[in-house]
């Protein structure tokens, strides 16, 4: 029988390998059900019109810098599953990057602007400098029907020099699974938003981890003085080591510098 140490160190090998892994059961139906009834309280606060809120697409709305306004979410940066892992990919060096909430909605003709991508640089000649990992939370049901999450398996490392618009159908696994299927991927890894017609609403958190020393991936995603001031011998000692460092690693290929 495998220990959960065994079991860490074949998530790590299989997100070294394929460049994701899709965990069952990470999160159980108390946990998701609070997650669900938090972004509801979040909706209420801040409703799609107002500027908490990023349109893209047609049916994609995201919220980014949701930390500073509740402590809702820290629970899922803290998951003992998943943090565990970046804990073990990372070592005591681990960090928390970005928290961000996805709600696509129902669509008959829906667009998805990024199509096949990588993470916090576009520079095609600055991939290998990708780094982090992600965390993708299923908090609603995801059928064969419904948008999903799309990746192209080792294009963080055998397929490295895959450019996304050389990517053809069927090179790409689709994840689908119940509320609270977790997917923890490569940042590296070429991946898109599927966006289907007659979808239901789709539900997920994003969380990014990374390493003290580098970049932040976010400009977006604050974090707030509560959790850098959080005392908790449990938690790797530099998790929210970042919340005043400013050197990014930004969507447009450059660093930015204040």
């Amino acid at each position: 029988m495998r220990t959960m140490k065994d079991n860490m160190q074949h998530f790590v090998e299989e997100l070294n390998t394929r460049g994701f892994v899709v965990l069952d059961n990470t999160l159980s139906e108390e946990q998701f059900s609070a997650l669900n009834r938090a972004v509801d309280r979040y909706l209420e606060r801040f409703p799609f019109a107002t500027s908490e809120w990023v349109k893209s697409g047609s049916a994609s709305y995201q919220a980014m810098d949701v930390l500073p306004k509740t402590s809702d979410f820290d629970s899922a940066i803290e998951s003992p599953v998943t943090l565990s892992l970046a804990r073990a990919f990372f070592g005591e060096e681990v960090t928390f990057e970005h928290l961000s909430i996805l709600i696509r909605n129902p669509e008959l003709n829906p667009a998805e602007p990024k199509g096949w991508h990588r993470d916090n640089t576009r520079d095609y000649n600055r991939r290998k400098e990708i780094g982090a990992i992600s965390v993708i939370y299923y908090l609603t049901d995801v059928s064969e029907t419904d948008h999903c999450f799309s990746i192209v398996p080792e294009t963080h490392n055998r397929l490295v020099d895959l450019r996304p618009e050389e990517v053809n159908p069927g090179d790409e696994t689709d994840i689908t699974g119940p509320a609270g299927t977790t997917i923890i991927f490569q940042a590296r890894c070429i991946h898109s938003g599927k966006v289907k017609p007659n979808s239901r609403r789709r539900r997920t958190l994003h969380v990014y981890y990374w390493q003290a020393g580098k970049p932040r991936t976010s400009t977006t995603s604050t974090i707030p003085i509560r959790l850098h001031q959080k005392s908790d011998p449990g938690l790797p000692p530099k998790l929210y080591s970042k919340w005043n460092v400013h050197d990014v690693l930004d969507a447009i290929g450059r660093k930015k510098e204040y």
